[in-house]
């Protein structure tokens, strides 16, 4: 089993923070996890992405296409959509991304996870409702693993635990 992904969106987003949650969970549920992150040179509203891939062993940190690729803003699908595996699938953020994409995979997931997050009463955990949607894709790295990851990423402000859970089951059950 082998699967790689690349989340990209703009600082600030949260995409290396999840991407961080869910490497923690799948190396807890006994995977071989690699995490490349890169950050843009800006000061401020730069690039951020990070390529996983996770396996039952070692494998190249770089991914040579993605089977899931999480996209958060609009320069990321033009400056990585072309290497989403084919028989994979893209998921967008529709809040921010309003360009169609021209890349030929099997599946385009379009979804407004910042309204989603706006709905729920915080627009900062976008980024968690998106890692929920990712992880439904993801049935090897069990929830409740995800979850506690979410939940110890928010250890030392307790008091987003309670709406950042919220939000990544909403993002899992939105796959439903």
């Amino acid at each position: 089993m082998k699967q790689e992904l690349l989340l990209s969106g703009i600082g600030g987003q949260g995409v290396i923070t999840v991407g961080e949650a869910l490497c923690d969970a799948a190396i807890k549920s006994g995977y071989n996890v690699t995490f490349v992150p890169f950050y843009g040179q800006e000061k401020r509203g730069g690039r951020t992405m990070c390529n996983i891939v996770i396996s039952d062993g070692m494998e190249s940190p770089i991914i040579s296409e993605a089977n899931v690729m999480l996209i958060m803003d609009e320069r990321s699908l033009k400056d990585y959509q072309d290497i989403v595996d084919p028989n994979g699938t893209l998921i967008i953020n529709s809040s921010m991304v309003d360009t169609e994409p021209t890349s030929k995979c099997a599946s385009v997931k379009k979804v407004p996870f910042n309204e989603i997050a706006q709905d729920l009463g915080n627009p900062k955990t976008a980024n968690v409702v998106a890692l929920g949607y990712v992880a439904k894709l993801l049935p090897m790295v069990p929830y409740d693993a995800i979850a506690a990851e979410v939940e110890k990423s928010f250890e030392k402000k307790p008091k987003l635990i309670p709406i950042n859970l919220e939000a990544l089951r909403k993002g899992y059950d939105l796959n439903s």
